[in-house]
Parts: C-alpha cells; sequence; structure tokens
C-alpha cells in the first residue's frame, strides 16, 4: 500500500493505514458468501484447525470455563510473532508510540463493536492473534476510514485490489466498508500469502502491504546478491519498512501494556452485534424509528450501506447491536411491505431544483441529499437521483408525553401503538421506562402523545410512486388500501390510459 496515509504527530491518534496493490500474481483465494452468525466467547489457546483432539466432556468443560472475560487477555494468549519485539526497527515505533499513552485506549474505543468479530475469525482459523490488530495500522478500526489513495475500511482495500479478491462493490454497497465481508476476504488474502512466502507472517503482512510482487522481486534481489531473504533483510518501500514494526509495536503495548505505560481498556469477550434478515429491502432512518436504536450505530455498523439503506436487489440484512436485535426483529416482523422505502430514479430535467422534485415525490429536500450524498443544492442536468419514497415521517416531535393514556391490549406491539399515536417506538420505550419492546404485556397503561403525524395520516400522504413490472392499477391500489378511481383522478388519467414500467404516479395514502 503506497502513500495513502501520511503519518502526522497527531494523526497518529487518527487513523494508521494503508493500501494495497495488486498481487503480482493470480491466486485461488475468492471471497466467499459470509453467512449471518456470532460466535460465542471464545476460549483461550485454542488449538490450530485440524488438529482438535478428542477431549472428555470434563475437559472441554474446563477449556470453556477458562475463557477470559477481556479480549485483550484473550489477543495476549494466542500472540504469535512476539520474538521479533526487541528487532531495532519494532523498538523505535514503540517509543514513538509509547508518546501517546492515550492511544491504545483511544484506539479500543473505536476498534469495541467489531473487534470480538475479527478475533475470533482470526482465532477460529488458527492465525496468529497479531493479524486482528492489523487494522489498527490500517484503519485505526474505522470503518469509514477513506485514504487519499482511495482504500477503504477497516482493511482498506483500494478498488483494484477489491476487485481482483471478488469484493462485491455497487451503487449500494461497498463491500470493502463491510465488516463481515471484508475481514473474510482479508484473512483468505492474508491466509493466501502466507502459502506463498512459505508460512513467513512477516514476509505476509509486508505484502499484504505492498503487494505480493514487490515482496517477490525484493527477495529474488537479495537471492542474486547472495544476502538473506528475511523480512528484516530485504530493501523495500520505507512505508513497508515501518508498516511491519508497528503492528507488531502494537501488538508489544498489547501484551505488556504496563510496561510501556500504555493501558487498555477492557472489551468484554462476547459478540457485539447480529446480523438479522430484514425481509425487503428497509433503510437504516426507517429502522431506527421502529426499533430505538440509534441511527448513528446502525450508520458505523452498516457502513457498507452506501445509501443508508439494503440493496434493492438484496441481502436484505443489518447488523445490529445484539442486545437491541430482538426489538429490531420484533419491529421488523410488524412491518408491512407497502410501509417499507420505495425508491425511484429521476433524471435531472433542466429547470429543476431540488424543491420541486422533493415536493413531486413527498419527501425532503434533506433526504435526497443525504441519500445521493449531495453537498450542495446544486443539480446537473443529466444527473440520475436515488429518491426514496414512503418514508416514515419524523416522528421525533414530543420530547415529553401528553397526558393521554393508552392501556395495552392482548395482540398489540409497541410498533403498533406507536403508528396509532403518530409517536415513535423509541420514545414509547423512554416515555415509560421499558427495557425493551418484549416488556409489553397486556394490561398496562402506557403514556402516549398524539403528534401532527397522525393528523397527517388522516388527511393521506402525498407521495411518488414509479410504476414497476407486474403493476397495474389496481395492484397498486391494493397495495395502498386505494381506490383505483382515485389514482386515476390524481393523475388525470381516463379510463382507457394505461400505466408502463417507469412511469411516475402521484398517490395519497393513509
Amino acid at each position: 500500500m503506497r502513500s495513502c496515509f501520511h503519518i502526522s504527530t497527531l494523526a497518529m491518534l487518527g487513523l494508521l493505514a494503508g493500501c494495497q496493490s495488486i498481487p503480482e500474481q493470480q491466486s485461488n483465494t475468492t471471497a466467499q458468501q459470509v453467512k449471518p452468525t456470532q460466535p460465542a466467547s471464545f476460549v483461550s489457546s485454542l488449538p490450530k484447525k485440524h488438529s482438535v483432539p478428542d477431549l472428555h466432556l470434563e475437559e472441554q468443560y474446563s477449556e470453556v470455563a477458562t475463557a477470559p472475560e477481556d479480549l485483550w487477555e484473550l489477543t495476549r494468549r494466542n500472540l504469535q510473532l512476539t520474538e521479533h519485539a526487541s528487532n531495532p526497527s519494532v523498538v523505535r515505533q514503540i517509543e514513538w508510540f509509547a508518546q501517546y499513552p492515550k492511544h491504545m485506549q483511544q484506539i479500543g474505543s473505536r476498534a469495541e463493536p467489531f473487534y470480538h468479530y475479527v478475533l475470533s475469525k482470526v482465532l477460529e482459523r488458527g492465525l496468529p492473534a497479531e493479524l486482528a490488530l492489523l487494522p489498527v495500522v490500517e484503519s485505526g478500526y474505522s470503518p469509514d476510514a477513506y485514504s487519499s489513495g482511495h482504500a477503504a475500511g477497516i482493511w482498506q482495500f483500494i478498488p483494484s485490489t477489491a476487485k481482483y479478491l471478488g469484493i462485491h462493490r455497487s451503487r449500494w454497497y461497498d463491500g470493502r466498508k463491510d465488516v463481515i465481508e471484508s475481514t473474510e476476504v482479508a484473512l483468505n488474502y492474508l491466509e493466501n500469502l502466507n502459502v506463498r512466502f512459505k508460512g513467513d507472517w512477516l514476509l505476509a503482512m509486508a505484502a499484504y502491504n505492498a503487494g505480493g510482487g514487490t515482496i517477490s522481486k525484493a527477495i529474488r534481489k537479495n537471492k542474486k546478491a547472495g544476502k538473506a531473504t528475511d523480512f528484516w533483510s530485504l530493501s523495500l518501500p520505507k512505508e513497508t519498512r515501518l508498516y511491519v514494526p508497528r503492528i507488531l509495536a502494537i501488538a508489544e503495548f498489547v501484551r505488556t501494556p504496563d510496561r510501556y505505560n500504555m493501558p487498555l481498556l477492557p472489551i468484554k469477550n462476547e459478540p457485539y452485534f447480529e446480523v438479522i434478515a430484514t425481509g425487503g429491502q428497509i433503510n437504516l432512518r426507517q429502522a431506527a424509528q421502529m426499533s430505538g436504536v440509534e441511527l448513528d450505530v446502525l450508520e458505523r455498523l452498516n457502513s457498507g450501506l452506501l445509501k443508508h439503506a439494503t440493496d434493492p436487489t438484496g441481502p436484505h440484512q443489518l447488523i445490529v447491536p445484539i442486545e437491541q436485535a430482538p426489538a429490531v426483529v420484533a419491529a421488523l416482523d410488524e412491518l408491512r411491505s407497502e410501509a417499507r422505502t420505495v425508491w425511484a430514479e429521476y433524471k435531472i430535467r433542466s429547470g429543476d431544483t431540488l424543491s420541486t422534485i422533493a415536493q413531486r415525490y413527498g419527501t425532503k429536500v434533506r433526504v435526497i441529499k443525504e441519500v445521493n450524498q449531495l453537498a450542495s443544492n446544486t443539480l446537473r442536468i443529466g444527473k440520475v437521483l436515488l429518491i426514496p419514497q414512503a418514508e416514515l415521517p419524523e416522528l421525533e416531535m414530543a420530547e415529553t408525553p401528553s397526558n393521554i393514556q393508552y392501556q395495552v391490549k392482548s395482540g398489540d406491539t409497541l410498533w403498533k401503538i406507536a403508528r396509532q399515536y403518530g409517536v415513535s417506538v423509541k420514545n414509547l420505550l423512554r416515555w415509560n421506562q421499558l427495557q425493551s419492546a418484549r416488556s409489553l404485556k397486556p394490561g398496562m397503561t402506557l403514556n402516549v402523545a398524539p403528534g401532527n403525524a397522525l393528523a397527517k395520516r388522516s388527511q393521506g400522504k402525498r407521495i411518488g410512486y414509479t410504476v414497476r413490472r407486474g403493476d397495474s392499477l389496481s395492484v397498486i391500489a391494493d397495495r395502498y388500501n386505494i381506490r383505483v378511481a382515485d389514482i386515476r383522478q390524481w393523475n388525470n388519467l381516463d379510463n382507457k390510459s394505461l400505466i408502463k414500467t417507469g412511469q411516475s404516479l402521484t398517490l395519497f395514502i393513509n
């Protein structure tokens, strides 16, 4: 990864990162479909793969019982490259980092949502725990990290390497920023490089940074000159010569933090997030309003969703904090397909403004700008905008409930009650001091606050609708519980008018 991040003294406290170049030779490594599973807490000193002994039940129980509660301790027990800590290059990096004793605490704070997942995947493969620290140097464990060399995600893949390794990318999704897909591909790639360089992990990490071709060329040069071919003996780019010692220095801080006055904030040895199927396309704002999960939390966990929504073609899944997963699942179960976001594509024409487009589709200028990542209101003729339709209205209007109360009936859910009174699930939880949606019981009395959204829905909400393949006026009418005659009236269609795929309609729905 050549010259992607130029590190200054202050920048070190943020991101320490690089980018990658295309390997010289094609490998057999390809991105694999990642299943939405979460491992349980990991046990220290796991046997390497293909060598699991046949333990008696009592011995297995003993192993589980000794699992460390802190992921740093688990990392410490599985470091495999500690013999290099005394190398002068590593010592220089240790001395440099040691000037900033809070650095590892800051890294731990950023890594916390992802570190259990990454470390567990590293240990499942029997790899050195040092590889779980590679994203510390690459990106500071920030999934939104983006370098001047166009590298992205915690593993900092550049576009060409992502394409070579089969990372999925589209206008909706960037697998480089998806912690699950990028981690799978990164570890596959590192294992492949390790095989290529005959089991030498230092050379594999160097190749991850500079490209396998650069390392192979340096090895051939040393062989020709009769010199050693280990990492420390090779003539490599400056960034690569710093890159590997930095990873080893971070590992040394994890191994003996007290020795360097580099305290670590504990990270629990338990999954932080869970992957759930949404059953269809959904945007993050909608999911946040329904479930009460903070929007910025969903955005960080789902950084791969470039439009803040799942790809219309799938897969439809969200990464959510594991403690709040039941609330999200319950809310999704209550979400009818017609209440989901429907996306339209609009090609900008002469005379268009964001306000006129927003009015046409029944949405807001702010939403269009956010979805399309527009920095200003300036539009370019011919550019295609993505327009979210049928988005849930803003429901965070009332900070405190009015004196209206509601008695919970059998079959009620927080989502149903929230929709009925025009408030959010999040507010209902807060106003009634409920821990989760599962706390709702028949007979309970809830404080509720009717908002403007209720009145607006009774009058009908205007939305734009793009006709899809297989649609007819009766299908659309059934979908939104409206009349065909009304659709014709709203859109100046006579009884002989036919609708076509891609045609824009205006609807008023309750």
